[in-house]
């Protein structure tokens, strides 16, 4: 009797019952093959776990079912190579910038809230100096809203809200040092 998975073989795409079916019958295969390469067996299962997803999206590209094993077993040979590589690029940047994993765990995509305070008193001081309308514009773009909502909002020329934040910008450049550009 011929597998399910090699069922069907004039399709150009594996459907998700035959990929489950081929898996299984070559898993053994595939556990050992990706055991040798890491030399752990919970380390073997996580490269076969990652492989499989990467090769379950690309099911379409492998024309000949009978052909999986071979397709299957690059990909977890490369799956690995990948893996390698960037433990090996991690390895390099860890000794280039010292041996500590806050390089890549510690670093905080947010702001330093305290700094941000201290900013926002000066701008509310420095509009106070300069004018209400240009602070509310700049108030709304530091919050996050797009120059095309602050118009909507303000019911003026969307011009005129790029005129005054960057007025506002540069005078606070000017009188206290603060580069003011949004964050990327």
């Amino acid at each position: 009797m011929i597998p399910l998975y090699m069922r069907n073989l004039n399709q150009n795409e594996m459907d998700n019952l035959q990929f489950e079916d081929a898996y299984k019958a070559h898993f053994d295969r595939l556990l050992f093959q990706a055991k040798r390469y890491t030399g752990d067996i919970d380390d073997a299962k996580d490269l076969l776990q990652s492989a499989v997803l990467h090769a379950f999206e690309q099911r379409s590209s492998l024309n000949d079912i009978q052909r999986f094993y071979p397709w299957m077993a690059r990909i977890v040979h490369h799956t690995y190579l990948n893996a390698y590589q960037k433990a090996a690029r991690r390895r390099t940047l860890l000794m280039q910038n010292g041996s500590s994993d806050a390089f890549f765990y510690n670093q905080d995509r947010r702001q330093n809230e305290g700094y941000w305070s201290l900013v926002k008193e000066d701008i509310q001081r420095l509009a106070q100096e300069i004018g209400e309308r240009s602070y509310e514009a700049f108030a709304l773009f530091v919050d996050g809203y797009s120059y095309f909502e602050i118009a909507d909002m303000l019911n003026i020329a969307m011009g005129t809200v790029k005129s005054r934040i960057n007025f506002l910008r540069n005078k606070f450049k000017l009188n206290n040092g603060y580069n003011l550009s949004p964050a990327i």
